[in-house]
């Protein structure tokens, strides 16, 4: 006959060990049945680190306590100085405009997040071209709701699209928020799956809101995402990141250029009255927040002229990239974008940009590029994925004139793509 152990007069974590020899487990055991490391299981049965309650769950079920050591749980007093609670969004730029339609949908799934007591967790992709504000939006939004988030806001730029071309490892985002989260250094080794199955428990039972900024593949943020229905995770990149939505179901939220009324609107903000544009083009820079902020900075240099005809001639481009500052130029940009292309896709981006005005159809890149139509496919599929290009229809593409006049001076200027790129920068972002 099973002997039945006997909460009452001890610990939490003694009643805890005395269950599990009872049921003649291992340390070791008990940690694979319950997803949490051995070491972190060590500490809480000898009372230097307080229970999660998804862990106290989790372990009354595997030695089958029958509520009991949730019952102990409810008893004990719970130590609050041992929780974390770490905000580390950025701030929020003073004259953030628009954007009503991205940030109805965040907020759509954040009452997604409320509706759920228990399943899946809500993970989003915000996605956009370089310069379009996928961070701006993501980080004023975030501001707006931090108090849905008792337990804290975990954020980290991953570097995908940025100076050196190398993404910041899955591993050293793990090491950080998991520090964040009140972990100590001795959980931090092992493989990286026994890394991430860590930081899962510890965000288990928080209501986290977790921003992963600037993401270079899904390689790199799947150890990232939480399983608890509390949290939500939003990632930005210029990457559509179509394994998370097909894979991991994932949300996907496009942040669009600027509105004609947004762009006047954001001008007014920053004290330039815009003129009606000439003619009935639009505009080179697509009213990306980027360009129009270096614009309207720059307004007293030309004079007169509007902001749309100043933005509307290739000749005139570089007026967009020579702003002292190599992080907040349109140049610099896209040219994070351009090095993370394989050097096949890469020089299609070039020999298209020389040879196609605005659009150009899969089979009129196949005889450009000298490859068969599904090789042009696949290139012109890249290039569209970081919105180097605009799908208009599977068949048809378009360059911006920002983008194209980028990729025209490339020639004479040192840019190349980087060693890793495409799949194998997939490879290595989790090591």
């Amino acid at each position: 006959m099973t002997k039945r152990v006997i909460f009452s007069n001890v610990s939490f974590g003694s009643s805890l060990r005395l269950l599990r020899e009872e049921r003649g487990l291992s340390l070791g055991d008990l940690s694979r049945l319950v997803n949490y490391s051995r070491s972190h299981l060590s500490r809480v049965e000898t009372g230097k680190k307080q229970p999660a309650e998804g862990l106290v769950r989790l372990c009354d079920e595997a030695l089958d306590a029958k509520g009991s050591l949730l019952a102990l749980l409810v008893r004990a007093p719970r130590r609050q100085s041992g929780r974390s609670c770490p905000i580390q969004l950025p701030r929020s730029i003073s004259d953030f405009t628009g954007r009503k339609e991205a940030l109805d949908a965040l907020d759509a799934l954040l009452r997604e997040v409320h509706r759920q007591s228990d399943g899946q967790a809500v993970v989003t992709v915000v996605e956009g071209a370089a310069g379009v504000g996928k961070t701006a939006t993501v980080v004023h939004w975030g501001h707006g709701v931090r108090s849905h988030f008792p337990d804290g806001v975990l954020f980290a730029d991953l570097q995908g699209f940025g100076p050196g071309g190398r993404p910041v490892s899955t591993r050293q985002v793990l090491r950080n928020f998991m520090t964040a989260l009140g972990a100590e250094p001795v959980e931090f080794s092992g493989e990286i799956h026994h890394l991430a199955a860590s930081y899962r428990s510890l965000l288990t039972g928080r209501r986290l809101l977790i921003v992963l900024d600037n993401a270079a593949s899904a390689e790199q943020v799947r150890p990232l995402l939480p399983a608890s229905s509390r949290s939500m995770t939003v990632i930005t990149s210029r990457s559509r990141l179509t394994g998370l939505v097909t894979r991991d179901g994932s949300h996907r939220i496009t942040v669009p250029p600027l509105t004609a009324s947004e762009r006047d609107a954001l001008l007014s903000r920053l004290g330039v009255a815009p003129l009606p544009p000439k003619g009935a083009s639009p505009c080179a820079c697509q009213y990306l927040p980027l360009t129009v902020r270096i614009a309207a900075e720059r307004r007293e240099r030309v004079g007169g002229m509007d902001i749309c005809e100043r933005c509307g001639s290739d000749a005139l481009l570089t007026y967009l990239y020579s702003t002292g500052d190599d992080v907040s130029n349109m140049y610099t940009a896209l040219s994070w974008s351009y090095r993370y292309l394989p050097p096949a896709v890469a020089r299609a981006f070039r020999v298209l940009a020389a040879e196609v005005r605005d659009t150009v159809t899969v089979s009129a890149a196949a005889r450009l590029l000298g490859v068969d139509v599904m090789g042009a496919r696949k290139m012109l599929e890249s290039l569209a994925d970081i919105h180097l290009l605009q799908c208009l229809s599977p068949d048809e593409y378009r360059f911006e004139k920002t983008v194209r006049g980028f990729a025209r001076e490339l020639d004479g200027r040192d840019v190349a793509p980087f060693a890793v790129a495409g799949h194998d920068a997939e490879r290595v972002m989790s090591h």
